[in-house]
C-alpha cells in the first residue's frame, strides 16, 4: 500500500492558514459525489468557524483532520480532489517563491 503522504502530496503542502484556505475552497467545490456529500458540510462548518474567529483558529489542523478522517474511512480520494488540491497548493507555493 502506498503511504498517504506519497499518494496524496497535498498533505505535506498544508503548512499555513493561507494554504489551508485554498484547500478549504477546493473542498467546498470539488470532488466525487461521496466526497461532496461527506466533506462539504464539515468544510462549510470549518469555514464558518474560521470566519467567525477572525482567522485565529488553526485552519491547517482542521483541514488536515477532515482529510485524514475521510481517508481513514474511505481509503482514498477521487482523482478530481487529489488533482485540484495538489495543483492549487503547488501553484500557491510557486507564487510565493516568485
Amino acid at each position: 500500500m502506498v503511504p498517504a503522504l506519497t499518494k496524496y502530496p497535498f498533505f505535506s503542502l498544508l503548512r499555513n492558514n493561507e494554504q489551508a484556505e485554498i484547500a478549504l475552497s477546493v473542498l467546498t467545490r470539488y470532488g466525487s459525489e461521496k466526497e461532496i456529500k461527506e466533506m462539504v458540510p464539515e468544510a462549510k462548518i470549518i469555514q464558518r468557524d474560521f470566519m467567525k474567529s477572525d482567522g485565529s483558529i488553526c485552519l491547517v489542523s482542521a483541514i488536515t483532520n477532515l482529510l485524514a478522517g475521510y481517508l481513514e474511512l474511505h481509503g482514498e480520494f477521487s482523482d478530481e480532489i487529489t488533482i485540484f488540491l495538489s495543483k492549487s497548493l503547488i501553484e500557491q507555493k510557486l507564487a510565493q517563491a516568485a
